[in-house]
Parts: structure tokens; sequence; C-alpha cells
């Protein structure tokens, strides 16, 4: 991992906007409609090759390609692993509830703006969970090194992204394993493919774990914070045994409260977390403090 020694040198936290034709194919076909595999790919390559341009322009010195190819940040796995089926309902964020009025109004700005996203039919883990087959990040892995390469790359260093065994559990809700550690492992296990694909092809790897503080007000928001620290222990226990073969300095960890337009009075102080999150074999930490809830908390460290 490169880093600033002669100056301060600028990244980004990994998802960039897609373009509108690419964006209505991911819409229509996580409504269950048919669409051509083909068109999203080929239209994925030319959004990767634009992001970059957007990037280098901007003059950021460690790129990605924008997760151009995904629908999302963590849900685009559920093509990628084996056991999931069947569907439920992720509960709602505790900082819009207390809100009604808020809430209306947030649900017809997201009516009126849908994202790619569909997470109203949320799979679920009905099986063993594994890894299915490694031609998707690899695919993904060699599209980015040749964009990289027609552009003249030109930037210093260059990150790939992949969720956290964490976002993951709580986004496909378990129904098979006997406990939630044990479903972490098997989750950690089966993204270990992923996370040493992306290392192996020469590229920084980009944990996105926001479940490390944004599930304080989702998945746990009705539980006591110390059901949610345990969360996060197991959490960073799976992800050290899913790093085993990855030296510690070709990794960076994105933590966050989620970056909804929110009143984020439910967020979970740093200080809180923080002490088990600094027990991950990473070597970066992304933590986004742009806003009033946090922007004090650089002092943690």
């Amino acid at each position: 991992m490169v880093r600033s020694e002669t100056r301060i040198l600028t990244t980004h936290t990994g998802s960039l906007p897609r373009p509108p034709a690419l964006l209505s194919l991911y819409q229509r076909r996580n409504r269950g409609e048919a669409v051509d595999r083909g068109e999203i790919d080929r239209l994925a390559k030319a959004a990767v090759r634009e992001v970059l341009r957007k990037q280098r322009v901007a003059g950021l010195d460690v790129a990605n390609n924008g997760e151009q190819g995904r629908d999302s940040f963590h849900l685009y796995i559920r093509e990628r692993l084996s056991g999931l089926g069947g569907s439920w309902q992720r509960p709602p964020r505790t900082d819009v509830e207390r809100y009604p009025v808020f809430r209306d109004i947030r649900r017809r700005m997201q009516e009126a703006f849908p994202s790619a996203i569909n997470d109203a039919a949320l799979p679920t883990a009905v099986g063993e969970v594994s890894y299915l087959t490694r031609d998707a990040v690899e695919h993904e892995c060699d599209d980015f090194r040749a964009a990289l390469d027609e552009a003249g790359d030109g930037f210093a260093d260059h990150f790939l992204t992949a969720p956290s065994p964490g976002i993951v559990a709580t986004t496909i809700q378990n129904r098979h394993y006997d406990t939630e550690r044990a479903y972490l492992a098997a989750l950690g296990k089966a993204l270990q493919v992923e996370y040493e694909a992306i290392v192996n092809h020469g590229f920084v790897l980009q944990l996105d774990c926001p479940d490390l503080a944004l599930e304080r007000h989702l998945y746990f928001g009705d539980k006591p914070l110390s059901e949610f620290l345990a969360f996060v222990e197991n959490v960073v226990a799976a992800l050290n045994d899913a790093l085993v073969n990855i030296p510690r300095e070709r990794v960076r960890m994105h933590v966050c409260w989620g970056n909804s337009e929110s009143p984020h009075d439910s967020d979970v102080p740093l200080a809180e977390v923080l002490p088990i999150i600094q027990r991950a074999n990473v070597s970066a930490f992304v933590l986004p403090f742009a806003n009033p809830r946090h922007a004090h908390e650089f002092h943690c460290f």
C-alpha cells in the first residue's frame, strides 16, 4: 500500500454513480425482469473506463473501478454464493422511524429516484454457504487491469472492494447455521476467495464494513449495545481468519454509519467500537467523519 510520504495522497470510499443506462438495467434485473447480461457487461466495461477518466481529472491518487460491474457494494455477492433462498425484510432505520414526517418525505424521494438496490425481498441462507466460482471476481479484476492499461494508468495505487462477512450476514439473514458465529465463519471462508483474488491481481483490498457501525441502528436497533459489540467482535474474528494469507499492508478497512441523508441520531459512537475494530489485521482505515455527528471523533486517535 502506497503511503503519503511527500504529500497527502487522495482516494475515495469505493462506489461511484452508475450511468443511467446501466443503472436502469440493474433496476430492471432486480425487479425480476429479463435483461441482456451481455449488455450489462458492455455498459459496465465502458463505465469503468469513464470513472477512471473522472478520477484522474479529479486528481485522485488511489483509484478503483467505481464498482460499475455491481448493482451495489454488497448485494452483488448473492450471485456468487451458494446456499441462498427464501426472502425476508430488513428492519427499518431507527433514526428514520421516530420521525414520521421525515420518513414519509424520504419514502417519496426513494420512489422518485430509485436506486439499483432491491432490498424489498432479500435472500436468506437456507443451506451451506460457499463461493460458487471464481469466474466473476477474476473477470472483474482482469477488466480493471485492462482498463488501467488502456488509460495509461497514472495512479499511485489501485484498490478493489469486497464486503465484510458482517454486512452480508445482516443483509442475508441466517436460517441455516446454529449460531451467528458459525454463520460469520462460513461467510468469511467463502469471501476469502474474493479477498485473495483481488490481492493476487496486484490490487489493494478494501473491506467494506459498514456493519461495524451502521448495524447498531438497523439489525441491532432494538437490542442492547452489548449484543452489538459482541457481533463486532465476531465479525473482526471472521475477517482475520479470512485474511490469514494476505499481508496486512495490502488491506484497508472502510467503516461507516451509512451514507443516507437521515438524522443519524442513533449512531454508535466511534469510541465504543474502535478498540474492537483496531484488532483487524489491516494497515489502514477509511472512516468518514464528514457530518456533525462524527466530525469530532478524530480525537479517538
